[in-house]
């Protein structure tokens, strides 16, 4: 019983943090892209 909560405590940990850091990186991502042709196309017009 020990061994099975604690496997499942851990794996559930895991995915936990996974989840978390897959989220951060894409929300980073799609916020530099924005930015990038924002002011890309800022530039270019202007």
């Amino acid at each position: 019983t020990t061994h099975e909560t604690t496997h499942a405590t851990t794996h559930a940990t895991t995915h936990e943090t996974t989840h978390v850091t897959t989220h951060a990186t894409t929300h980073e991502t799609t916020h530099a892209t924005t930015h990038a042709t924002t002011h890309a196309t800022t530039h270019a017009t202007t």
